[in-house]
């Protein structure tokens, strides 16, 4: 596929995939848009939201995909990166708390049929009571566990869910507290866990470049994705806006941010920029860029 593999984007160019109103033209425009700006393929991305709204909006997606030839060969899947997180403050980020949900296969089957089987990506939280079970039914129905908005930091935390199948972490640096362990910390856990990869928004807010350099020279360049997690406001001017239900400020440096929690609410910066901004910024090569926006993406849903 020519051009850059986003597996998170929760919304662009205004239209959010995370509200009710989805339609088909406003999936084909959002498609557009990721298409011009360089991403070729894409996952629309579910945060922790009311259900019977996500499974309305996928299946609005699904219908684009049937309707329209250029959405059927972009978008790859869908990502659930909620509801089955920690509610705790600085893990559950800026998603809504009050939807937050223990693991539930029968929920995800309902996503799923919604998704036509396309439901590729979740994410869970490894310490939330019956994480480990939960992922073992995912992965043995071909769906692919990453490990995120969590308050898991040791290596004997997230080892029942990578024995289970979990295969990545969740944006790696984000949807955890400010504070932590200065040793005892899920990034270094990641950092030097071999079996599973470690995805990550370059977008020059999510990450300082220390630990960006950091990750490229303490992960093998086959475990490192890079995603937008991009929000609707990407392309659209600064100003106050409304995501996840939450009053959000889009500052002039592309910043987007929930000033009542004090954290990030996604990004703004598409893939195209970032991969610019590694190459110039972190020193990683035009060729490496191609493996972790495109190859390792494709690789984690298994879409090679």
């Amino acid at each position: 596929m020519d051009g850059w593999i986003d597996l998170q984007i929760n919304g662009y160019a205004g239209i959010d995939f995370n509200s009710k109103g989805l339609t088909v033209e406003a999936v084909k425009e959002v498609t557009d848009r990721l298409n011009a700006d360089g991403t070729a393929g894409y996952q629309p991305t579910f945060v922790t939201a009311d259900p019977e709204m996500v499974i309305e909006n996928t299946r609005v997606v699904m219908e684009a995909r049937r309707r329209y030839a250029q959405c059927e060969k972009s978008i790859l899947g869908f990502f659930l990166e909620g509801p089955f997180i920690s509610a705790k403050p600085g893990a559950v980020g800026t998603h809504p708390i009050e939807w937050v949900r223990e693991p539930d296969f029968a929920l995800f089957e309902k996503y799923q049929d919604a998704a036509e089987g396309l439901v590729r990506l979740v994410n869970i939280a490894a310490e939330v009571p019956g994480a480990a079970e939960f992922t073992r039914k995912l992965t043995e129905s071909g769906v692919t566990v990453t490990l995120g908005h969590q308050l898991a930091s040791s290596p004997e935390d997230i080892e029942p869910c990578i024995k289970a199948g979990a295969k990545a972490f969740t944006h790696l640096g984000n949807g955890l507290p400010n504070e932590i362990n200065r040793f005892n910390n899920i990034i270094a856990t990641a950092l030097v866990e071999d079996r599973a990869s470690v995805m990550f928004i370059p977008d020059g807010h999510h990450l300082p470049d220390t630990l960006l350099k950091l990750y490229f020279r303490a992960v093998r360049l086959e475990r490192l994705i890079a995603v937008s997690d991009a929000q609707y406001p990407a392309g659209m001017p600064p100003g106050e806006y409304k995501v996840c239900g939450a009053n959000a400020r889009l500052e002039p440096s592309g910043l987007l941010w929930n000033p009542a929690r004090n954290c990030l609410v996604g990004a703004t910066t598409p893939m195209s920029k970032m991969m610019k901004l590694l190459n110039e910024r972190i020193g990683v090569t035009q060729s490496e860029c191609r493996v972790v926006g495109h190859d390792n993406p494709l690789a984690l849903i298994n879409c090679l």
